[in-house]
């Protein structure tokens, strides 16, 4: 009985959840994804965010896919960043989503906890992708790299997560019903 109950709270204490919840879509050369943290924000990005310093979140994608060769796994790369920044003189977060380089989404938000939300669920993001992509079986790893820093501060603190893999969902073809055979429609 006792192996027992040591074996299932041994599973039990591996078996975490996923720092980041992921999920894909692939639509017309348009990879959406829609990730999430399911931990806080760690202490540091906590203490920076009241303080008027650049807190990030970035969201690193890695497209891979089954491999024919050895080295060929890698597919594509892209990163989603959530930046908030306290505003002391209009007493408001400034929170900005840039998708690889361009901004997509800017905000002004009141409270701690709406920059918060911000930073740890960006929602559904897009990338475009390239068009010779594999038809082979694809999945996507994403990891979340934490770093807060000033204008003043010539070494960011920096830290991450765990890499988490989902696979990619193709979308699923509808087929239009055909007519009876011998029938044509002109």
């Amino acid at each position: 009985m006792m192996p027992a109950l040591l074996a299932a709270l041994l599973a039990a204490a591996t078996a975490t959840a996923p720092p980041i919840v992921v999920d894909t879509v692939l639509e017309n050369g348009t990879l959406a994804v829609e990730f999430r943290l399911t931990e806080p924000l760690p202490d540091t990005l906590e203490a920076a965010l009241p303080s008027g310093a650049t807190v990030e979140v970035r969201y690193q994608v890695r497209v891979r896919s089954t491999r024919k060769l050895w080295w060929d796994r890698k597919v594509w790369t892209g990163e989603a960043v959530a930046t908030a920044i306290f505003d002391p003189v209009i007493g408001r977060y400034e929170c900005e989503l840039v998708v690889d380089g361009v901004i997509v989404k800017s905000q002004e938000v009141e409270t701690i906890d709406a920059s918060r939300s911000w930073l740890s669920d960006p929602g559904r993001v897009r990338f475009a992708l390239p068009e010779e992509l594999p038809t082979r079986s694809m999945w996507v790893r994403v990891r979340a790299v934490f770093s807060s820093s000033t204008k003043w501060l010539f070494f960011p603190d920096t830290e991450g997560t765990d890499w988490v893999e989902s696979p990619i969902e193709l979308p699923t073809l509808e087929v239009a019903p055909e007519g009876p055979p011998g029938s044509s429609e002109g």
